[in-house]
């Protein structure tokens, strides 16, 4: 099964697929379940020694690499020194030698993922599956290995007057994997694609509580629930899940249900709309946290990109209760690395993505100061753009090394 052509009439059965599909979901599902009533984060402040794990990635993934090892072993030099801190690169987790071995992941690359606290993660491209075989998205592969359930972008714009986080359900949805979907022939020709949509209560429970948590500590009691709710039966199961666990568990923090076409536009009018009205008490409230499936948290991170410089400037947090994988909110950048463009790439995204990283592990302090080193690039000009402005990814790491000498 996958996204390879079958035969309709009998070579594939949709039903069958489905049914297998489930069986693997009910095994995740119910190991997850034994979490509920536990969600509480891991402290990773507290652990010593701990382990950072390093992907350089496919495409433009191994120069940007150097901006964000450079960033994050200057900064915790000291505790590297001590022995506090250690960081690992993962072998073998390459377009090439996943091709090669037909896995997301290679057994070496598995290895050191399993020794590891938290992971910065460069760009991994995913095989075009018509050239090369179905090998499913690493990136995919290693939300779902890791127990990764929530996906946080953060949105910062001072000038702007914006600071807000989309979490966005890492699970569920036919974006989960290619192993969810299938395309069938009739008559010889590619007619039907066919994908299934598995939501879980439990993941949907743990994505609001990891939101709520966020609105509680930015002081704003409110959260945004976003989720195509009138067409999509998931996600109208999904929105009521949320409502029903914030009315149990955080009677305190209000919400207001949006529709994905509503937030669009709500987007590419932020700058003049920065508070909503909660459903619960009518009253206005900071808009500082969104809910979201999947695909549409997926969409709305990438539409809020345009307030941070693109998606080029927007970081990822992919995180459990006691886990996280940080990566760029960006592709690979393949066609760049074809047309001589790669050293032009901007490593804004990754270094962001460092301080995230630094943050969940405890140390704040370090990502203001990643920020404010990334505010002063932004000043000065100096964000690669891909070759337009002939500032090189090396020059706007050089740069953002000087910011951070400055303490």
């Amino acid at each position: 099964m996958g996204t390879y052509a079958n035969n309709f009439e009998g070579a594939y059965d949709p039903f069958a697929a489905l049914a297998k599909l489930l069986q693997v979901e009910k095994a995740r599902v119910v190991k997850a379940i034994a979490s509920r009533g536990h969600f509480q984060p891991v402290d990773l402040s507290e652990k010593r020694p701990l382990k950072i794990g390093f992907a350089p990635g496919d495409g433009i993934g191994p120069i940007l690499a150097g901006a964000a090892r450079t960033v994050l072993e200057t900064l915790v030099a000291d505790e590297v020194a001590k022995g506090e801190i250690a960081v690992v690169e993962i072998p073998e987790l390459t377009i090439e030698r996943r091709i090669e071995l037909d896995t997301p992941a290679p057994p070496a690359s598995i290895k050191v993922i399993d020794q590891c606290d938290v992971v910065l993660k460069m760009p991994l491209e995913t095989p075009d599956s018509s050239k090369y075989p179905n090998v499913p998205s690493a990136n995919v592969w290693m939300r779902q290995y890791m127990d990764l359930f929530c996906c946080v972008r953060r949105i910062k714009n001072d000038k702007l007057g914006l600071d807000y986080s989309v979490f966005r359900a890492n699970f569920g949805t036919p974006y989960q994997d290619a192993k969810s979907a299938g395309v069938m022939e009739l008559g010889g020709q590619q007619e039907y694609a066919l994908a299934f949509w598995p939501q879980a209560r439990i993941d949907i429970e743990r994505l609001t509580h990891m939101a709520c948590l966020h609105a509680q500590k930015v002081g704003s009691n409110f959260v945004v629930l976003n989720f195509k709710d009138n067409v999509i039966k998931p996600d109208a199961a999904s929105l009521n899940w949320a409502k029903q666990y914030i009315d149990a568990n955080f009677p305190e923090v209000d919400y207001l249900a949006v529709k994905p076409d509503d937030f669009s536009y709500t987007v590419t009018q932020m700058d003049k709309l920065t508070t909503m009205k909660g459903e619960k008490s009518g009253a206005t409230k900071r808009f500082t946290t969104v809910v979201c499936n999947n695909i549409v948290g997926d969409m709305a991170g990438d539409e809020s990109g345009m307030y941070v410089g693109g998606i080029g400037g927007v970081g990822s947090a992919n995180v459990s209760f006691s886990q996280g994988m940080f990566e760029a909110g960006g592709g690979t950048g393949i066609r760049m690395m074809n047309e001589g463009r790669g050293g032009f790439s901007s490593p804004v995204a990754v270094v962001k993505a460092t301080g995230e990283l630094l943050a969940f592990i405890g140390y704040d302090a370090l990502q203001t100061r990643i920020l404010a080193a990334l505010d002063a690039l932004t000043a000065a000009n100096l964000v690669p753009n891909g070759g337009r402005n002939k500032i090189t990814c090396q020059q706007a790491t050089d740069f953002l090394l000087e910011q951070l000498a400055k303490g």
